[in-house]
């Protein structure tokens, strides 16, 4: 993994921290649009974006119901994390400009209240990115070192239980932007990150299911994936 890159995401991570802790002091979460917080309502927009746009879109079969109580119990779980800090929403590498050296987050006109793992789960699994899981387990790390020294109460354990779901909600939610810009709008850049998207949720399926099992998004994914174009 080459060296300059990884000091990239090092320096990325700082820049990210410090926006996320420092940036929510005294910040009116009111001017937020189009939710203050990202909360129930935000998450379920995001299920239902990868249950429309992409399952849907697919024509794959599934139990409605089944589908819409993983959601939920997923929703429910990441609810629970501590969620008071400035969330970018799209921290992905589009989203930082380097200059001399230094990254700068663009684009957060849909940043509101939310929880700190989903920024870091956006920067670490863009699905086209592709980074080896060493790299993302050491930029992890280094992630929480930096908040545990600006948060006395930080709970690294805690903080990894719910950053593996976020990545898992990240993932649907990619996925159904890829169905929307991909399949839908035939932009080729989106439909040749679904195959990574894939590989990401399945992964993050397999990480969760002894304290999250969603069996019904997981015989969806694996249905996606049966489909030859995404062998």
């Amino acid at each position: 993994f080459p060296s300059i890159l990884l000091h990239t995401y090092q320096h990325t991570l700082q820049a990210l921290v410090q926006l996320q802790i420092t940036g929510s002091q005294n910040f009116n979460f009111g001017w937020c649009h189009p939710r203050a917080a990202f909360d129930k309502q935000s998450m379920m927009w995001d299920c239902s974006y990868f249950k429309y746009n992409f399952l849907k879109f697919l024509k794959i079969d599934f139990d409605e119901q089944a589908l819409e109580d993983d959601f939920n119990l997923l929703t429910n779980y990441l609810l629970a994390a501590e969620s008071r800090y400035f969330m970018h929403r799209d921290c992905q590498a589009r989203n930082i400009m380097l200059k001399d050296g230094k990254p700068y987050l663009i684009d957060y006109q849909g940043g509101r209240r939310g929880a700190l793992q989903y920024d870091l789960a956006s920067l670490l699994y863009q699905a086209q990115a592709n980074l080896p899981d060493a790299i993302r387990l050491e930029l992890l790390h280094e992630y929480m070192e930096q908040a545990a020294n600006m948060l006395p109460h930080f709970n690294q354990q805690q903080f990894t239980d719910h950053y593996y779901g976020f990545v898992l909600l990240r993932c649907l939610q990619l996925l159904g932007a890829y169905g929307f810009r991909g399949l839908h709008e035939r932009k080729l850049h989106f439909i040749q990150s679904i195959p990574f998207a894939l590989h990401n949720t399945l992964a993050m399926l397999q990480k969760t299911d002894a304290y999250l099992p969603l069996p019904a998004i997981r015989n969806a994914i694996e249905a996606v994936m049966q489909q030859p174009k995404w062998q």
